[in-house]
């Protein structure tokens, strides 16, 4: 199960809005505008300040259009652009943050479900559900979005690594702790367990 938006028409979007389709720059738009809106959420950001960075990129996007090259990873890319406007504007107008190495608080907030929520929600009851956010709260912020990045939003090492600015055996590092702490927290809890079983058997 992946929150991932799709992407397989990325290529096609991306090229023809750097020659200039509006449609096809309002086609990535509307492909990440949900995904980023979620991911700038779970920073603690409100709506309202997501939706500032998210705007901010996509004009900066079409301004620099004709200068832009193809990203490995269109996706990548978009992310990454939009978690370094988010830490800006938030070290702007809260002062939170002094550089973008610093990690930033990032949490389980009330966002649109992903599948991996609704899993949970069709399956835990209220109480089982309550342990798992104590339990991912404990986490350190790196954890956290590691761990939101890999199995929320279904990114491979090498594109953690480039949005977030860290090394692969530091991503690596980060989940297998992550996870590790997960089901220690929740070993006696079955079904609980076994729900982060299957995503560390993922890795």
């Amino acid at each position: 199960m992946s929150h991932r938006p799709d992407t397989s028409n990325d290529l096609i979007h991306w090229n023809a809005f750097r020659e200039g389709s509006e449609s096809a720059f309002a086609a990535l738009y509307s492909t990440y505008y949900r995904h980023l809106l979620n991911y700038g959420r779970r920073f603690g950001s409100d709506a309202a300040t997501a939706e500032d960075a998210i705007h901010d990129v996509f004009i900066d996007l079409w301004k620099y259009r004709q200068t832009l090259t193809q990203p490995q990873s269109i996706q990548s890319y978009i992310l990454k652009a939009f978690r370094n406007r988010l830490v800006t504007q938030l070290a702007e107008h809260q002062r939170r943050f002094a550089t973008v190495d610093r990690e930033e608080p990032f949490g389980l907030v009330a966002t649109e479900p992903s599948s991996e929520d609704r899993l949970v929600e069709d399956t835990l009851n209220r109480e089982q559900r309550a342990q798992i956010e104590r339990a991912f709260k404990t986490l350190s912020p790196r954890q956290q979005e590691v761990l939101y990045l890999r199995y929320y939003t279904d990114l491979n090492y090498d594109e953690i690594c480039a949005i977030m600015s860290i090394t692969y055996n530091t991503a690596r590092t980060q989940l297998y702790q992550a996870l590790s702490v997960l089901r220690k927290r929740l070993a006696t809890d079955w079904p609980v367990l076994l729900w982060w079983i299957s995503l560390l058997n993922e890795q």
